[in-house]
């Protein structure tokens, strides 16, 4: 499965979390992908997450109005750090609890985050997911825009996709508003306006029929 994607500010390539691995892959338009990093261990290449403590990833999401910084939760903590030309350093230092950082968060039950969306159109808003319900913050006041949701309410793309939960979400290169979606072994592709709508593109499939460059390591 995928724990974690990242599409990288100003390229067309990936970082795609699995495990204790990650590695980085490109994607030329319209769906050809093949790896251009091989898979190594988190520890070894970022840094700030070894230097953290974090092993694993359950979530890198863009920092809203700063796509060179990111958010990281692994657990119950949480990096803000920027990425600049594959390189990573930290903008607020170690890791924070999520209860210190994301307050309103936790008050909801969301006391680890398995996957997040920054909202398209907003600059400070970013859609959290975590089992089986989704809620959506405004980062710049810590406050919640709306109540948590269940995904098969909030989502109908995501249930006709046969998910329940999400793994991980990031947008398509060169297809505004578009997004893949993985759970398990599957993803699928979704489109998402800046009104909150939100439709099916491409059902379900298995990530080893679309991504290649994963297999044996995914």
């Amino acid at each position: 499965m995928v724990d974690a994607a990242y599409r990288i500010a100003g390229k067309n390539e990936y970082y795609i979390f699995a495990g204790r691995h990650y590695g980085r892959v490109k994607m030329t338009p319209p769906d050809h992908e093949n790896l251009v990093s091989r898979p190594k261990l988190i520890t070894k290449g970022w840094n700030t997450l070894n230097n953290s403590g974090f092993g694993c990833v359950n979530t890198v999401v863009p920092v809203p109005g700063h796509d060179d910084q990111l958010y990281v939760f692994f657990g119950g903590r949480y990096v803000h750090i920027r990425l600049d030309n594959y390189d990573d350093s930290f903008v607020i230092d170690g890791a924070h609890s999520i209860e210190s950082g994301w307050k309103a968060l936790v008050q909801t039950g969301f006391d680890t985050v398995d996957a997040a969306l920054k909202v398209p159109g907003s600059d400070t808003d970013i859609y959290f997911f975590r089992g089986l319900h989704y809620v959506r913050m405004n980062c710049s006041s810590g406050k919640l825009t709306g109540k948590v949701t269940p995904i098969k309410t909030g989502w109908p793309s995501i249930v006709k996709a046969g998910f329940d939960c999400v793994d991980t979400m990031v947008s398509i290169i060169d297809r505004p508003g578009h997004y893949y979606v993985f759970c398990g072994s599957q993803y699928a592709v979704i489109r998402l306006d800046n009104a909150g709508h939100d439709t099916l593109i491409s059902a379900a499939k298995p990530i080893s029929d679309g991504w290649t460059s994963l297999d044996d390591w995914v």
